[in-house]
């Protein structure tokens, strides 16, 4: 049988777990803004009932709270994770093709295509006066402006590469950070759950992290019946429970590429162990930084063909100009020099060029110099040759060069801009399941209100009734 006071236990637990569910609201509105945060929900249920002596039916006592749990969807946070990756990859390409860009296509009064069409214009011009040193000063300035060029491209493009080496160390340690973060984590969250409580702003501060790892590289996420969690990239875990792994960048001892600067970083795990990386922004960083074939063509690719372009370009005009007379009947001389390591690096005009105008072999024979101007005009004439290159004349190869390398940023471009639509649209959907909404949440402190002051006045009626039986009732 229910004591005297048994009402006020039932207004009691109202009290209690209204006042508790406000304090969840206020927690909600506090954290509107806060980044990560999952809104929270007090769950309740009925109180264990009693039964009524010498009556059939059971007698309520009130309401017990049971705990507090986040509102959250775990398939939303694993397509968001998917599409977000892909997003750090695509945001990375895009980035590194538009530097490219900046690099291989600069302004049309310096470009590469602008400074050689100067250089054989020089040569068309000296054909008509071989021995006007004006005009063979013109063509070795010209000359000089179109290596100039080609060299700023091929030291850019190997500092670009350097930059990229960068990136990717500083990726690895955001990657080693964030692992690092998420075991601590891990234990913390296990150590306040042993009580069968639910650790929920732990738990959002761990799935912001696996947010932001999830942009870096491609991550699979497994917790057990007892809230361990592993974090795995590429089959491997960089996480288990309390622990992490690391990844570490050893200095190449061998070069991937024949062009590439010294001591990349290969990333591996600590033990030594390869690393599969398939997406996230890591693996645009390094496929842009080692790449020198496939789809996803990286900085060793177009060193390669600038090289190729520079070497190919260089041995076809010094054959001719070997072949010519100069103004003292100098024959045999190179009019480019290079280091055929690094071609567009390291050519430049010839020291023999450089130091006497009169070696410029304008002409095609010795005799009655300064002679006919026809072999520098065969020089002019390489401008115009169909199979110097797979891709055709000189300027050809530079257009089909530049295209391509347009092509691909574009398809960055969009991509990245499909993928940021996907991640905003997954994200939308996340936030209308956990995010929190300050109309509900003041929705929900009135109605909470509004419970906390019907069982104040529950208590009030009931001492008002023992005051009748105790006070008012006497002799």
């Amino acid at each position: 049988m229910s004591s005297t006071f048994f009402g006020f236990n039932v207004a009691v637990s109202g009290l209690h777990a209204s006042q508790r569910a406000l304090y969840v609201t206020g927690h909600n509105i506090s954290n509107a803004n806060t980044e990560g945060y999952s809104r929270q929900r007090l769950e309740v249920k009925p109180g264990n009932p009693l039964p009524i002596p010498n009556s059939e039916g059971m007698l309520g006592t009130g309401v017990d709270t049971d705990k507090v749990i986040q509102i959250r969807d775990g398939f939303l946070d694993f397509k968001y994770r998917t599409e977000n990756q892909n997003l750090g990859e695509w945001e990375a390409r895009q980035e590194i093709l538009e530097s490219l860009e900046l690099v291989m296509n600069e302004p049309s009064d310096s470009g590469m295509r602008e400074v050689m069409d100067e250089f054989f214009e020089s040569l068309q011009t000296l054909s008509s006066n071989p021995e006007d040193q004006t005009v063979r000063a013109l063509v070795r300035e010209k000359a000089i402006a179109f290596t100039t060029t080609v060299n700023r491209m091929g030291n850019q493009l190997r500092e670009m590469q350097e930059d990229l080496d960068f990136n990717v160390r500083a990726t690895v340690d955001q990657i080693n950070g964030y692992g690092k973060s998420i075991a601590a984590l891990n234990d913390q969250i296990f150590r306040a759950e042993l009580d069968g409580s639910n650790a929920n702003d732990l738990r959002d501060q761990r799935n912001l992290l696996l947010d932001k790892l999830s942009e870096l590289t491609d991550i699979q996420t497994i917790e057990d019946g007892q809230g361990k969690m592993q974090v795995l990239i590429g089959g491997t875990q960089l996480v288990n429970h309390d622990r992490s792994k690391e990844l570490v960048c050893e200095d190449r001892k061998v070069l991937n590429n024949d062009t590439d600067v010294p001591n990349l970083g290969e990333v591996v795990w600590d033990d030594g162990a390869k690393i599969n990386i398939t997406t996230g922004k890591l693996k645009a960083l390094m496929d842009g930084r080692d790449n020198i074939d496939g789809d996803k063509k990286g900085v060793p690719y177009y060193i390669e063909r600038l090289n190729e372009f520079t070497s190919v370009l260089a041995d076809e005009i010094n054959e001719v100009h070997e072949k010519g007379y100069g103004l003292n009947g100098d024959t045999g001389i190179k009019f480019f020099e290079y280091d055929p390591n690094y071609p567009s690096n390291t050519i430049k005009i010839s020291d023999d060029i450089d130091g006497d105008l009169n070696k410029i072999a304008a002409s095609s024979t010795k005799e009655g110099l300064p002679g006919d101007g026809k072999n520098i005009l065969e020089m002019n004439k390489l401008k115009d040759k169909a199979d110097m290159f797979k891709w055709g004349k000189p300027g050809d190869f530079m257009n089909s060069l530049i295209s391509n390398l347009g092509v691909d940023a574009a398809q960055a471009k969009n991509m990245s801009i499909n993928q940021t639509v996907l991640v905003e649209e997954t994200n939308r959907k996340r936030q209308s399941v956990s995010g929190v909404s300050l109309d509900e949440e003041m929705s929900n402190m009135v109605r909470f209100q509004q419970s906390y002051n019907a069982n104040a006045r529950m208590i009030t009626t009931m001492n008002e009734m023992l005051d009748t039986i105790i006070n008012r009732m006497g002799v």
